[in-house]
C-alpha cells in the first residue's frame, strides 16, 4: 500500500505540473507555486527536528564568484547556440521591466522555488528518499527540471535540470543562502542574456 507522504509527494511534483502544462497561465502557476510554498513552511514549522535557523547560514562567496563566472560564460554560450538575436534583447527593448524583473525575481520567485524543491524536498521526504546521494540528486533534478514543463519549451527544462544539482549542492554542501544567491544569480543572466523568454 502506497503511503500517505509518497501520495503527497506525486501530487505535489507530479500531477500539480502536468495540470499546469495544460494551464500554462502565469497567474495559474504563481497561485500553485505560492499554495504549496506556504504548505511548505506550515510542514516545516511543525517539524520539531527542523530548525529554521540553519537558514541563517552565511553564504560562501568563493563558490557563488565560481558559479558567476561559469554560469556567465554557458549562459552566453547557450544564447548563441539557440538564438543570437536574443542577446540582451530584454535590457534593450524593456530597460524598466527588466530591472523590475531582477529586483524582484529572488524575492518573489527564487525564494518559494528553493524552500520547496530543497528545503521542504529533503526535509519532508528524508524518510522516502534513497540514502544514496547520487540518487537523491537525480531525483531532485528531475522533479525540479519537469516542474518547468508548465512554460511548454524543452530549453526551461534542460537548462533546469543542468543548474537543479549546482543547486542542491549549494543548500545541501553550503547554506541556503548559497543556494538562493546562486539561483538568483542565473534567473537574472537568464533573463538578461534573453533566455528569459523561455521562463515565462
Amino acid at each position: 500500500m502506497v503511503s500517505s507522504i509518497k501520495i503527497e509527494f506525486i501530487l505535489i511534483f507530479i500531477f500539480l505540473p502536468i495540470i499546469l502544462f495544460f494551464i500554462p497561465a502565469t497567474k495559474a502557476i504563481f497561485t500553485t507555486l505560492y499554495v504549496v510554498f506556504f504548505f511548505a513552511l506550515l510542514s516545516l514549522k511543525r517539524d520539531n527536528t527542523f530548525n529554521f535557523s540553519s537558514l541563517k547560514n552565511k553564504p560562501d562567496w568563493k563558490f557563488i564568484l565560481l558559479y558567476f563566472f561559469i554560469f556567465s560564460f554557458l549562459g552566453l554560450f547557450y544564447t548563441f547556440l539557440v538564438d543570437r538575436s536574443l542577446f540582451f534583447i530584454f535590457p534593450r527593448e524593456n530597460p524598466k521591466v527588466w530591472l523590475l524583473v531582477i529586483i524582484l525575481y529572488p524575492l518573489f520567485s527564487v525564494i518559494p522555488q528553493e524552500v520547496i524543491y530543497r528545503v521542504f524536498f529533503l526535509q519532508r521526504y528524508k524518510d522516502i528518499l534513497s540514502k544514496n546521494l547520487f540518487i537523491k540528486y537525480t531525483v531532485n533534478s528531475f522533479i525540479f527540471s519537469f516542474a518547468h514543463i508548465v512554460f511548454q519549451n524543452y530549453h526551461a527544462v534542460i537548462i533546469t535540470a543542468l543548474v537543479s544539482p549546482i543547486f542542491y549542492y549549494a543548500y545541501e554542501r553550503k547554506s541556503f543562502l548559497t543556494c538562493i544567491l546562486i539561483h538568483s544569480i542565473g534567473g537574472i543572466m537568464i533573463f538578461t542574456y534573453g533566455l528569459g523568454k523561455f521562463f515565462i
